[in-house]
């Protein structure tokens, strides 16, 4: 990345669970080359997933930069082949009163301090401080698309709370026949005024895989991984398209 070419913000976010929020989070910060800031609390998010375990460490460093502050040394992403750098969450996130606008004062200031292209937030679920700063700092929000009754309803909540962000609409776990009334319904959310990227596939077997290597740059991979990479690269051409 040049001095003139400042790294972009990409926010992962959700209005509920279970939509493929993390594995895309994962996947594209990965793809993109960029360091995966996670702000999702849970256990079961990108932090195990990479195989580090925030309990066992002394102290929390993304949530001791954020009460540092943008003027304060941002954190140090950990690294490991074929995994996306992260910066890990800790289950006191969950409790901290770090307001929206310190957390999009704190990404953008890290933004310019690492030498990466992207940097990617995985967010917590739901409206909450962390994400909605999270959302402020964004040069895009992706916001991933299950095409059912529930999910699309939490959908249009989503597009009319964030209509003044820069969004891209992701198709994930999208069956064989994805549902007509669904994928209409899709279509006229976007109106043509929101980008929507290529589908991601319903690859029932990623939930059942202890991920560490990111699947887009899994050494070696089998034709069942290739598919799902390929699939996953497309949105990450996406997301540099929209985010340009």
């Amino acid at each position: 990345m040049s001095a003139s070419t400042p790294a972009r913000i990409l926010t992962v976010a959700a209005a509920k669970g279970g939509v493929g929020k993390t594995t895309l989070a994962y996947e594209l910060a990965a793809a993109l080359g960029g360091v995966l800031v996670d702000l999702d609390w849970d256990a079961g998010g990108a932090t195990r997933m990479w195989g580090f375990d925030p309990t066992a460490a002394a102290r929390a460093p993304l949530l001791d930069a954020l009460e540092r502050g943008p003027e304060g040394r941002p954190p140090r992403p950990k690294r490991k082949p074929h995994q996306p750098a992260l910066v890990p969450a800790h289950p006191d996130l969950s409790a901290s009163r770090i307001d929206a606008d310190l957390v999009a004062d704190c990404l953008v200031a890290w933004a310019g301090a690492w030498e990466e292209p992207w940097v990617v937030v995985d967010t917590h679920p739901g409206a909450n401080p962390l994400t909605d700063g999270a959302i402020q700092g964004a040069d895009l929000v992706v916001v991933p698309v299950v095409l059912g009754a529930r999910e699309m309803d939490a959908l249009e909540a989503i597009v009319d709370d964030y209509r003044d962000y820069r969004l891209l609409l992701v198709p994930t776990m999208v069956p064989a026949v994805p549902p007509r009334r669904f994928v209409e319904r899709l279509a006229t959310l976007a109106d043509g005024r929101i980008s929507v990227a290529p589908p991601v596939s319903e690859h029932r077997w990623i939930r059942r895989r202890l991920r560490r290597a990111a699947l887009v740059t899994q050494p070696n991979p089998g034709a069942r991984v290739r598919a799902a990479a390929a699939e996953l690269r497309a949105v990450a051409e996406s997301v540099e398209v929209a985010g340009g």
